[in-house]
């Protein structure tokens, strides 16, 4: 049966060759697709679980001010944590992201050193969703202890805009990618079936004396699905191919602007679950494809 699958494939190169790039390029653009979307997920993920609510704080607040405000916001069960910055804190924090840069640190001009007196203390807080970012700004612009910038407004940061920007992002990529999968996937299985279609009808004669001798249509069509298979799994093997290839050479790219989101390069064992995944799936479309044809034509 495999022999003869094989021997099929060798009389018409180019029409499985047809089939092969077909089916490679639709799990070239899947496999892209499955690690851009987790790449998006884990980046957002990353965005929601940093502190998005930022308030800063009087000087003259008190312990039991903070811990009351702190206890208003979680009441609301919209929030995962609110944590407290102190100035030293805040201090600690921004020599960790200015680095040793002397000009940054005040080292080097006629303001003296950055000091802990100079920060604000802050609230910060993470909400479980950026629809809940109004709610929980609104409780925070009530409180007395929030400092306000000359024009009376509450000094309160928040990227209600950033995050609502990624999740349309990510919802539209998710979309789009589904419907080009679904269109490839389309053209790949009409591939296979034009391709079994022409190799059956091309032998119909010899499938008619094989019926009058007693074949029974299992065992006519069988190799020609293992040929579809052959299709769905060989092509699976190269698109996974071409598209860790398009990975590795992305990745000096990518890494030092995902550093801390995600860690590149991919892992091998992730890509070999793909690979696998792609070609169990893209065999099964291929068998699918080749049912499609060879009955059809059996019961003519």
């Amino acid at each position: 049966m495999i022999n003869t699958a094989l021997k099929n494939i060798r009389r018409s190169p180019y029409q499985a060759l047809a089939a092969v790039s077909m089916t490679g390029l639709t799990v070239f653009i899947v496999s892209l697709f499955a690690l851009v979307s987790l790449a998006s997920h884990l980046v957002l993920r990353s965005f929601e679980t940093k502190p998005q609510v930022i308030a800063y704080l009087k000087d003259d607040h008190t312990v039991d001010s903070v811990n009351g405000l702190i206890k208003e916001v979680t009441d609301t069960g919209l929030v995962k944590n609110a944590i407290y910055v102190s100035k030293q804190e805040a201090l600690e924090i921004y020599k960790r992201s200015v680095g040793n840069d002397p000009l940054l640190l005040g080292t080097v001009t006629d303001l003296g050193v950055i000091t802990a007196d100079v920060l604000p203390a802050s609230l910060e807080v993470t909400a479980k969703s950026p629809d809940d970012f109004p709610t929980i700004v609104s409780i925070l612009e009530r409180s007395s202890i929030i400092s306000s910038t000359p024009k009376g407004k509450k000094e309160i940061d928040f990227p209600q805009d950033i995050l609502t920007e990624l999740t349309a992002w990510t919802r539209a990529i998710r979309t789009a990618g589904l419907l080009l999968i679904a269109i490839l996937c389309f053209n790949s299985i009409i591939t296979i079936m034009i391709v079994v279609s022409m190799k059956i009808a091309s032998r119909r004669y010899e499938i008619g004396t094989m019926k009058l001798m007693g074949a029974k249509g299992w065992f006519i069509i069988r190799p020609y699905l293992v040929e579809s298979v052959l299709y769905g799994a060989v092509g699976g093997v190269f698109g996974w191919l071409a598209s860790y290839i398009a990975i590795l050479y992305s990745t000096p790219f990518l890494a030092p602007r995902l550093i801390g989101i995600i860690a590149l390069p991919v892992g091998f064992t992730l890509m070999l679950a793909l690979l696998a995944a792609l070609v169990l799936l893209f065999s099964l479309l291929g068998l699918f494809s080749g049912l499609l044809a060879a009955v059809r034509f059996i019961k003519r």
